[in-house]
């Protein structure tokens, strides 16, 4: 049976250098629309990391219909409080921090999965995508690499990687997905009438000696295919100061799409929308209603029966 989807449900973290701003909070949207959210449990997270470095960044959540599960895997990364940046990209965790379950309330604790390769510095913000070809999920994500028993002192360059899994728990080795020789993360993908649109915090401007600070599109036949060729460089320019951690969603009637785009360390997120997403023309909606200061998620739709269980298992005021 299909199901009827009646509005959205979003994952993030939140903005600041506080104990609880890397771990995993939702928001729902109350009717069919984005341009409004109504964050659940107050605010506060719902998942905590337990695992790992003990935070969690860039959380994506996943609608498993093969086990009839949702999943949602993040970033193991704990800035707090020193927010030392040289140790993330070199000594950071290699796993990803996943959490499942049935019905969005009930979770199995966070457990760690490792998936980038020996010598990388870094897993960052991990997507999952089902491959209906291949019939398991592609996991991309974000690393640096450095020679495995070196001293990296000198930075690399994030690139992107695919690894492959059926139940996020055995995973592929991981291969290159995309390296075009300087940094390069949250690589993210919308499927819009027979296309596949790719987004990235891609760091390429026009001014070699000049780093971009916003986000990169692309348009190309398939994921896993070559042929993505560039829409837009500077998603977000002029209306925000900076972005990244592009989150690209299907309207519920699929009549357009939209785009939300991380201004961080600012406002957080900003939501736009397109009629037409592979033309890259997206309208900034400054009059929508986001969770104060969210940060780089991601969102799926969700029935009126899911929204009305998440709201009763996670209220705003807890009695």
């Amino acid at each position: 049976m299909s199901l009827i989807f009646d509005g959205f449900l979003l994952t993030h973290f939140a903005n600041g250098n506080t104990p609880d701003a890397e771990q995993i909070r939702f928001a729902v949207t109350p009717g069919r629309e984005p341009d409004t959210w109504k964050e659940l449990n107050g605010g506060r997270p719902v998942l905590a990391s337990t695992v790992g470095e003990r935070g969690v960044r860039d959380p994506f959540i996943v609608r498993d219909d093969a086990r009839g599960r949702f999943v949602v895997i993040a970033t193991d990364l704990r800035t707090h409080p020193d927010e030392d940046w040289d140790r993330a990209v070199r000594w950071g965790s290699r796993s990803i921090v996943v959490w499942e379950s049935p019905d969005l309330v009930n979770w199995t604790p966070g457990r760690l999965a490792e998936v980038a390769p020996e010598g990388a510095g870094n897993a960052w913000a991990p997507k999952a995508f089902w491959s209906a070809d291949r019939e398991l999920w592609l996991v991309f994500f974000a690393s640096a690499l450095y020679e495995t028993h070196g001293d990296r002192h000198a930075q690399t360059h994030q690139r992107i990687f695919v690894t492959e899994t059926r139940d996020f728990v055995t995973f592929s080795a991981a291969e290159t997905y995309l390296d075009p020789g300087h940094d390069v993360i949250d690589v993210t993908f919308l499927d819009w009438q027979g296309r596949v649109a790719r987004f990235s915090a891609d760091s390429a401007s026009a001014d070699p000696a000049l780093r971009s600070q916003f986000v990169r599109q692309e348009s190309g036949q398939a994921m896993l295919q070559p042929d993505f060729a560039p829409i837009a460089t500077d998603l977000g320019k002029g209306t925000q100061s900076c972005a990244e951690g592009p989150a690209a969603f299907n309207s519920v009637d699929g009549r357009c799409a939209y785009l939300l785009l991380d201004e961080f360390g600012v406002r957080g997120y900003q939501l736009y929308r397109s009629d037409d997403p592979h033309a890259g023309n997206w309208k900034h909606l400054p009059s929508a209603r986001l969770p104060n200061g969210a940060r780089h998620g991601s969102v799926i739709p969700i029935t009126a029966c899911e929204r009305a269980r998440l709201e009763r298992a996670y209220p705003k005021d807890r009695s």
